[in-house]
């Protein structure tokens, strides 16, 4: 992600980041899924999410490639992460 890209999405809240994921789901685009995600990890940072889901960093990282194929065990730790961000 560009230096500019990253300027711009600190314009987000952490809620707004995370709506947008939720929203990726429901539109049910696979690009946008992992676009989103990727959002995620640059605003949590990659470590604090491995550290937090359980998930390698570099496996959050090859889940947001084109070639990207998550599985729904890895999505699902994802999901559980922010489901408890959102209730602290």
């Amino acid at each position: 992600m560009e230096k500019q890209e990253l300027k711009n999405m600190n314009k987000y809240s952490d809620e707004e980041i995370i709506e947008s994921f939720f929203t990726s789901w429901a539109d049910g685009d696979a690009d946008d899924i992992k676009s989103s995600l990727y959002s995620l990890i640059k605003r949590f940072g990659g470590t604090y999410l491995s550290e937090s889901t359980g998930i390698p960093r570099t496996t959050l990282y090859d889940m947001c490639k084109d070639d990207g194929n998550p599985t729904l065990e890895n999505l699902c730790l994802v999901i559980e992460f922010l489901k408890n961000r959102e209730a602290a």
